[in-house]
């Protein structure tokens, strides 16, 4: 089950009464959970809600929870938190957790919870009779702009296409983050705000560390002396020279398959389709052969960050000017 079918069955009233939540993406997790505790009113939660974390856990006590009868209300919900930090094979916790599951209280929604990817792939398969298996993956492509979509819309901002672009761009299509960075742009531009690029570059993500976007776009239409402009205004850590090459690497990997022609890229690059205009408009600087020396350039200049005492901002500047230059 994904995520947004379980939240259709919340909103229908027909929970299972058994669930395993696993993956990274901690966010959606956190917001499955509060929608299973708000199937009990919020005045009896206080009574008919209750959250275990499995290192600290006794396992007698949550199956006793869990089969306890609701109080002042038809229904109980009772999690465990981050199963992968107990030892499962001791103290009959394994024989606890599969009685219960062989036998749950109809009253009771039962959640148990994991991040730990091995964990959930042998609990998974091992009680996939028992619960209903609900996985929590990092969103990408449509699925991710909807929901930032649907963030902006209860913040009260609009998200325009070229907006939502530079979000994703500026905090690498993280959910979490780009979340953080529209609660930030709501508080900037007020009710009915405009989350535009301009506004994104203005104030999301740090300020600096986006204008160290503004070098990649730079980059990408050709503009050799924007980008060296760029970056001698900014303040960038040497520590920090080797996450803007791997952003501008992934930029040329994008432009590098457009300017073969093709109409898509990759999705592990995880591009937007509202980007790829512009990207297209920008691989019509390059050929192949270009971006593909431009490559073999940033290779030799990742080695050389790595490894000589060259200030970093030298060593790009050298750079740009060899790839840009005509």
């Amino acid at each position: 089950m994904t995520p947004e079918q379980l939240r259709k069955a919340l909103a229908k009233g027909s929970p299972a009464p058994a669930y395993f939540f696993s993956g990274p993406e901690s966010g959606l997790m956190k917001e499955a959970l509060d929608a299973v505790a708000a199937l009990v009113p919020e005045a009896a939660r206080d009574f008919n809600v209750q959250v275990f974390h499995a290192f600290e856990a006794d396992f007698v006590e949550v199956v006793n929870a869990a089969r306890t009868l609701p109080f002042l209300g038809p229904r109980r919900v009772v999690i465990l938190r981050d199963v992968e930090k107990t030892r499962l094979d001791q103290l009959g916790r394994a024989e606890l957790l599969e009685e219960y599951l062989a036998a749950p209280a109809p009253e009771t929604v039962f959640v148990v919870t994991t991040e730990d990817e091995a964990k959930s792939k042998s609990l998974a398969k091992q009680h996939a009779e028992r619960w209903v298996h609900v996985e929590f993956r990092a969103l990408q492509g449509d699925a991710l702009a909807r929901a930032l979509r649907e963030e902006a819309a209860r913040l009260g901002v609009r998200l325009t296409e070229d907006g939502l672009g530079a979000l994703l761009e500026a905090t690498g299509a993280d959910l979490a983050t780009a979340r953080n960075e529209l609660a930030k742009l709501r508080a900037a531009l007020g009710e009915g705000g405009a989350v535009d690029e301009a506004a994104v570059g203005r104030y999301a993500a740090g300020y600096e560390h986006h204008r160290s976007f503004d070098i990649v776009d730079l980059i990408a239409r050709r503009d050799l002396a924007g980008a060296l402009r760029v970056l001698n205004e900014l303040t960038i850590k040497d520590e920090e020279y080797l996450g803007l090459l791997g952003g501008i690497g992934k930029r040329l990997r994008v432009l590098w398959y457009l300017a073969g022609g093709e109409r898509e890229v990759p999705k592990e690059f995880r591009v937007y389709p509202g980007q790829l205009a512009k990207f297209r408009t920008d691989a019509r600087r390059f050929t192949r052969e270009e971006i593909e020396r431009g490559f073999a350039g940033l290779q030799a200049l990742d080695e050389r960050v790595k490894s000589t005492p060259v200030p970093p901002k030298l060593l790009l500047e050298h750079f740009l000017v060899g790839f840009l230059s005509r």
